[in-house]
């Protein structure tokens, strides 16, 4: 990363702690841009909803193209394609492309991985993206169960170790994206020792019903996660994280995990999730937030005019209070700007913390089954 873009995002953070503490109404623009280039994907997850539905009148091409020249001259810093499955768009790699040709440097792809052939992934690479989330929901048959479709986890660990394979060479950053839920939550200590068998850093994602592509019965049937499980699967994941903490979650991400069942909201945390990214759908809306449906569409509306206009301003003034829905979306960002979090990691490693020993909460201690201390 280049010295201006450090600079840039030590700036973005600094400003998100003037608006915590001193200007709660102070404009912190987005830096990334996640482009939902399609809400359609090829698999049937029993935790989202994307499939359920067909969506039709997606943004063309030519559209897209105009969205990434739009965002290029407000000098984003990173680019998102994701979906549904971004890649059963035929143009999904020519906008990949594009975007690098217009000046945007950073590109990441999150994926199913099950196009994302050696052919594909050339194609991809050449591109320009070099960082990627691998979609992992257990291991063999749990995968495929998650996910809907027969032989899944064997395409995909084939593809991810391909992946692998190219990531020194061509300097990748991967990660293989977990969603705990209530169907697989027993399994998050045998994926974590998969991750580190793969060598992948692995990222929890928290299954929830609020956000725009999750809405649906079966989707909240599978945020019901059990408490009792949910410990069990903690206390097996610290023991294995002891041995070798290599490619797992910090040990503050873990801790929040059982805290985001009890309470989705975690007020006590401000979202630095909510003003870093820029949402922009694929029938073109922009705006909002992953549990805040936007109100523009970019058929209409300049980016630049959206982003920069009094309703987004003040919409996200009160998404980073957590006036809002609450969703857990990349929580590990919310947290990894709170200082309080890294003297937990440093308790944890002097064996002064552990996962799964009796429940804290921004509270203090509760009721329920066992949680991190």
């Amino acid at each position: 990363m280049r010295l201006g873009e450090v600079v840039r995002l030590g700036a973005f953070f600094g400003a998100l702690a003037i608006k915590e503490h001193l200007m709660p109404d102070l404009h912190v623009r987005p830096l990334v841009a996640e482009l939902f280039l399609t809400d359609n994907c090829n698999l049937r997850c029993v935790s989202c909803a994307c499939w359920r539905t067909k969506t039709v009148d997606e943004l063309t091409t030519a559209e897209w193209k105009d969205v990434l020249d739009q965002l290029a001259g407000l000098r984003l810093h990173k680019v998102n394609f994701t979906g549904g499955e971004p890649l059963i768009r035929r143009d999904a790699v020519e906008l990949m492309g594009y975007a690098r040709s217009v000046g945007i440097r950073h590109l990441h792809l999150n994926t199913n991985a099950i196009r994302l052939t050696p052919s594909m992934l050339d194609r991809v690479l050449d591109a320009g993206v070099r960082s990627f989330n691998v979609s992992v929901d257990g291991p063999g048959e749990v995968h495929d169960r998650i996910r809907g479709r027969a032989g899944a986890f064997d395409r995909t660990y084939s593809h991810l170790a391909n992946l692998v394979a190219q990531r020194d060479r061509r300097g990748l950053k991967i990660r293989m994206n977990f969603t705990v839920m209530r169907d697989n939550v027993t399994v998050l200590p045998d994926v974590a020792a998969l991750a580190q068998e793969a060598g992948v850093r692995l990222y929890l994602n928290l299954a929830t019903d609020r956000t725009f592509l999750f809405r649906h019965p079966e989707v909240t049937d599978q945020a019901q996660v059990l408490p009792r499980d949910l410990a069990v699967a903690l206390q097996r994941l610290d023991r294995l994280a002891r041995r070798d903490r290599r490619w797992l979650p910090r040990y503050s991400d873990l801790r929040y995990i059982p805290r985001h069942f009890q309470d989705v909201v975690q007020s006590d945390v401000p979202c630095a999730e909510s003003q870093l990214k820029l949402m922009i759908h694929s029938r073109g809306e922009i705006g909002g937030c992953w549990g805040h449906d936007a109100e523009f569409n970019v058929r209409r509306t300049p980016v630049a005019e959206v982003i920069d206009g009094e309703h987004y301003r003040q919409e996200h003034t009160r998404l980073f209070r957590k006036e809002c829905v609450g969703c857990g979306s990349n929580y590990s960002l919310n947290l990894r700007w709170r200082p309080g979090t890294y003297l937990q990691d440093a308790l944890w490693r002097l064996g002064r913390r552990s996962l799964g020993g009796g429940e804290v909460t921004a509270a203090g201690p509760g009721p329920t089954a066992p949680g991190p201390t």
